[in-house]
């Protein structure tokens, strides 16, 4: 073989080479130096707890918002959410995670001011939605009014990133960004329980740095099956997402959450049902990788999954009571029923609001007040009959729009109409239905940051393939297609 033939060979094989790391590098989020400094720094500070390396991650990140895109932006908040309550500290007045979202949120309006085009229904049903919770702002103290702009404000940002007609975020990168920030969030709670004391208690329940055990749970959960859904839908399906799903389902194990055993077991088997009945080329493929990815990841981690289980064992063995064995959600629920039962007519049509309602509720245990520890629950005392209907109805709406946004990807062809979408996959429906079980156990609408969760559920139940960054950006290189009349949007 000549010397230029070898030439052209090794030329070639680095070509090839370089391809793939590329390829392999365009399946997750695009990190540059930035989210490697920042899981660096929120490390550092994990383990030796110096406000000084947080204010310099804060630094980083609000430079980061105020250069980067919106696009940009928003990936960044979707990391961020599995990390948040290393954000809140004492030395500050509202955490540090609210300043980020707000700041975020500023930079959106700013740099979209010009190029927004809302959907006027969706438009309608937010505006509608925020006056529904302004009805309760006359009965709140002047120290509630803070949380409150706050909280309408950031539901008010969530709300953009879907009835805005123009942004067209990357949901697969959305995703690989949420399931980063897992790992960082589990990476984060790994450092500080080996920095914190040992404790006496017979289990130690993990939670990374969510903040809360059933939390943690339910974001992973979001994830696991979100990557199901990558797989399902793409064209050359990556082994990896399914590896990836798989270990996080194992990592939820480590919660030691009833509600999340509870809800995995019953989602597992709704999945099995499908992989059991479906002839799709993919799921057929995909039930192939989940039973090989079981038993390797159970051949190699069997050690730490024996004192797993153990650990369950000894966590559902504790209480005899149901309200020992729901941590007193049974007792908390039963109270904010009667509370609500008890409610004048006012506040059964239109709640206490959402901001009002905790304070306003006497109800304590062991001299703590808590909330009512189930989401629906919540949506009565706080917006009443009238105001749940109304939130369903703006939820509903919202998947309405970004149906149809979807389905108005200008990819060279005539803009498609709502109408002619395929309906969504069945795996698109997991994560939506594991979301809505566990918030059976959770209060969640007073915290802004269940809106973006309800964001990226959206995105998720009418993602395609053809809303890959690539075809993204090449229908915008495109002419537009003029709109049609009454398509809805201003």
């Amino acid at each position: 073989m000549s010397q230029r033939s070898i030439k052209d060979s090794h030329e070639l094989r680095g070509t090839e080479l370089r391809n793939r790391t590329i390829s392999f590098a365009n399946r997750f989020p695009r990190l540059g130096w930035f989210y490697p400094s920042i899981t660096i720094l929120l490390m550092l500070y994990a383990g030796f707890q110096q406000p000084s390396l947080l204010l310099v991650a804060m630094l980083c990140m609000g430079i980061y918002i105020a250069i980067s895109s919106a696009d940009s932006n928003f990936y960044l908040l979707v990391f961020l959410l599995p990390s948040l309550s290393l954000f809140v500290t004492e030395q500050a007045d509202s955490s540090f995670a609210t300043m980020l979202f707000l700041a975020a949120f500023v930079k959106h309006v700013a740099a979209r001011i010009s190029s927004m085009k809302l959907h006027v229904v969706g438009l309608l049903s937010m505006l509608g939605f925020i006056m529904l919770e302004l009805l309760h702002v006359y009965t709140y103290l002047s120290e509630w009014m803070n949380p409150t702009v706050r909280w309408i404000a950031l539901m008010l940002y969530a709300s953009l990133l879907i009835i805005d007609m123009n942004f067209k975020p990357s949901f697969k990168r959305a995703v690989y960004t949420f399931t980063c920030g897992i790992l960082v969030s589990s990476a984060c709670g790994l450092v500080m329980s080996l920095t914190s004391e040992l404790t006496s208690a017979p289990f130690r329940r993990f939670e990374g740095v969510g903040g809360d055990p059933n939390g943690f749970g339910m974001m992973v959960l979001m994830a696991a099956f979100f990557l199901l859904h990558l797989y399902k839908q793409a064209q050359k399906p990556n082994t990896l997402l399914v590896y990836s799903s798989i270990g996080l389902l194992l990592l939820g194990l480590t919660t030691l959450s009833r509600t999340y055993f509870l809800t995995m077991g019953f989602m597992v088997l709704l999945l099995l049902g499908y992989m059991a009945v479906t002839v799709d080329r993919n799921s057929r493929r995909m039930r192939s990788k989940i039973i090989a990815a079981v038993l390797i990841l159970g051949t190699v981690f069997a050690i730490p999954m024996m004192n797993v289980i153990q650990s369950i064992i000894d966590r559902m063995s504790i209480g005899s009571s149901l309200d020992k064995m729901t941590g007193s959600r049974s007792f908390l629920a039963e109270q904010y029923w009667t509370l609500f039962k008890d409610s004048s007519l006012w506040e059964l049509l239109f709640g206490r609001g959402i901001i009002g309602y905790l304070p306003q509720s006497p109800i304590s245990v062991h001299g703590q007040q808590l909330g009512p520890h189930n989401t629906y629950l919540e949506s009565l005392v706080a917006w009443g009959m009238v105001g749940t209907v109304v939130f369903i109805a703006f939820v509903w709406l919202l998947a309405y729009v970004q149906r149809v946004k979807t389905g108005t990807v200008d990819l060279h062809i005539e803009t498609l109409p709502a109408h002619s979408r395929t309906n969504p996959s069945f795996l698109a429906f997991l994560p939506i239905i594991s979301t809505m079980i566990f918030l059976l156990s959770l209060h969640s609408l007073g915290m802004y940051t269940t809106y973006f969760y309800i964001v990226l559920l959206i995105m998720n139940l009418y993602y395609t393939e053809s809303e890959s960054v690539e075809a993204l950006e090449a229908a915008n290189n495109t002419e537009p297609v003029a709109s049609e009349r009454g398509s809805g949007s201003i």
